[in-house]
């Protein structure tokens, strides 16, 4: 099943097969930063497969996996707030037009029915940053350490959720 097909890129559910794949290519970047918070590429990817609630996407360029995202519930307050991940392999850089032509619409599936989706990522990483910026994240100013390691705190809030929308008209209105 294919939930988003743009010419030769396509985003459908991920099987197991797709961890080996994605394993034996994964950016230098992605590596490190599963190393920096203590698990490794073949542990995070099977997030979707053993977490609850968890659910794992897999990109592939022409039928070949390029990278493999997904979404984690978490309990905070009110909101439905999800841990948004993302690993995948150098051919994200070398198709990055095409790719970042369609980052939106992925995020977009992605935070379906979550107020907010968020996760921390290595302050030295900028160019991630930069494009999660450019998708919509935002970043906090706050210092965050995870095993001795600077991380910045990036969060995305999904304003198609009726229950963010909700919140936000209870904001006072300033005159």
């Amino acid at each position: 099943m294919t939930y988003i097909k743009r010419g030769n890129l396509e985003f459908r559910p991920c099987v197991v097969s797709d961890i080996d794949v994605l394993v034996n290519n994964m950016r230098l970047p992605d590596i490190r930063e599963c190393a920096l918070v203590g698990v490794t590429p073949i542990i995070a990817l099977t997030v979707p497969f053993v977490e609850k609630g968890a659910k794992g996407f897999t990109i592939t360029y022409k039928d070949k996996p390029i990278a493999m995202c997904g979404v984690t519930p978490i309990r905070s307050g009110n909101d439905i707030v999800g841990k948004i991940w993302f690993l995948g392999t150098d051919d994200i850089d070398k198709l990055w037009k095409t790719f970042y032509k369609h980052s939106s619409l992925i995020l977009s599936f992605l935070c379906i029915g979550y107020d907010i989706v968020e996760n921390y990522v290595p302050i030295e990483h900028t160019k991630t940053i930069k494009w999660l910026q450019w998708i919509g994240f935002h970043q906090e100013e706050q210092q965050y350490f995870i095993n001795k390691h600077e991380f910045a705190k990036v969060f995305y809030c999904n304003l198609n959720n009726f229950g963010c929308n909700n919140r936000l008209s209870e904001r006072p209105v300033l005159h």
